[in-house]
């Protein structure tokens, strides 16, 4: 089957001095932008109840320009789409409104919130020396070519603790490849001992990228806490934060990345519990008695837990683990995660166990590791799912 996708193909860009604080002057203004035009939205509608569209605001653009000259060194595709993205902020809550979750109102962007521009009609393929408007020449890493099939849709300017990079999201004909045979079926258990535990017993440790970084980040953040405010000192310890974490981001995935390429190398169809992964990681509800006093819910305990599972990067795995398999013509499918751990695989009665437990041990003599009895499970009720009649 033939169809059109879209990729994302990010480079290392070595802007001058001067074009560095050329592009940080740009953020600074994309930011204002946003935040007065937040303010006209908001503003309007507490006033009289009207609502001002993309559209208004947009045309309003050349009469705000002869207000404000600075606007003028910001290109006027860039300023478009930063009301492009407030509007789209705005009808993403609207969104959530409708479908009963958590509103999230639009919120004003503080300096350093802002870390990129887009130029949406940008068309030009990436070349050792790129040409972007109201920036001018600048040097570029191309460490990978585009495909030739490629076209190039939009090009992003971003600045990632430190580094600039270039993102060219490009469109490009794709042919899947037609399915396999689906040989060596495998089902894996994700968990925080071991990252995932697959059916045919191999297993891979939890890298854990923040907790290894903590002692560092903590000492970082002291330091950061006791600096002056906007002082030199204070954003130079900043700029050491944000690296810690953009490190801890590059390392997370690229073991994402690898271990994935190297399961699918192995098997042909992968089985995988539909965790909601969202509702794992939400805070405890408060607990109240008669009186009205807050009792111990077990908070503290359950932000440790929290804190490992956004480390583990389980909903980005998956996410990983899907397009690469549609990619190489093989398959990945989600099985009801209920019971995995506490049936036995060999006879199907159920044991309790807690967390703590990390041993099977059942009735009919069945002894393993309680991580390869769940990915067994999932084998099993993945293989009934694709045999049974639909």
């Amino acid at each position: 089957m033939d169809f059109v996708i879209r990729r994302s193909y990010k480079y290392r860009i070595y802007p001058a001095k001067a074009q560095i604080s050329n592009l940080e002057n740009q953020f600074s203004m994309c930011r204002h932008l946003y935040n007065r035009s937040l303010a006209e939205r908001t503003d309007a509608y507490e006033k009289d109840g009207t609502t001002i569209s993309y559209n208004q605001q947009q045309n309003s653009l050349p009469e705000l320009k002869k207000k404000r000259p600075w606007y003028k060194g910001v290109y006027s595709q860039v300023l478009q789409d930063v009301l492009r993205r407030l509007d789209k902020a705005y009808q993403a809550f609207f969104r959530r409104v409708r479908t009963g979750g958590k509103p999230g109102f639009p919120k004003f962007r503080k300096r350093g919130q802002w870390n990129s521009i887009t130029y949406p009609q940008y068309r030009k393929r990436p070349d050792p020396v790129i040409t972007v408007p109201k920036i001018g020449r600048v040097r570029l890493v191309c460490h990978r070519e585009l495909p030739d099939n490629a076209r190039v849709k939009t090009l992003t300017i971003t600045r990632e603790a430190g580094k600039w990079f270039a993102c060219f999201p490009a469109e490009l004909p794709f042919t899947a490849e037609p399915e396999q045979d689906l040989t060596d079926p495998l089902g894996i258990d994700l968990g925080l001992i071991d990252f995932f535990y697959a059916s045919d017993g191999s297993h891979v440790p939890v890298p854990k990228h923040l907790r290894k970084k903590e002692k560092q980040l903590r000492r970082l953040q002291r330091r950061l806490a006791k600096a002056e405010k906007r002082s030199e000192k204070y954003y130079k310890i900043l700029k050491a934060v944000r690296k810690c974490h953009y490190r801890i981001k590059c390392r997370r995935s690229d073991f994402l990345h690898k271990t994935a390429s190297d399961l699918l190398k192995k098997s042909g169809l992968i089985f995988y519990e539909d965790l909601r992964i969202a509702n794992m990681i939400r805070r405890p509800r408060p607990k109240q008695d008669e009186d009205g006093k807050y009792l111990p819910n077990n908070a503290s305990a359950k932000a440790g837990l929290n804190k490992s599972l956004a480390d583990a990067g389980w909903g980005r795995f998956i996410e990983i683990l899907k397009y690469k398999s549609r990619r190489l013509g093989k398959k990945t499918l989600a099985v009801p995660p209920q019971y995995t751990s506490q049936k036995c695989s060999a006879c199907g009665e159920i044991v309790k166990k807690s967390l703590s437990v990390r041993t099977h041990r059942c009735a009919c003599g069945f002894v393993v590791n309680r991580d390869l009895n769940a990915a067994l499970n999932i084998l099993r009720i993945g293989m009934d799912t694709l045999q049974a009649p639909t």
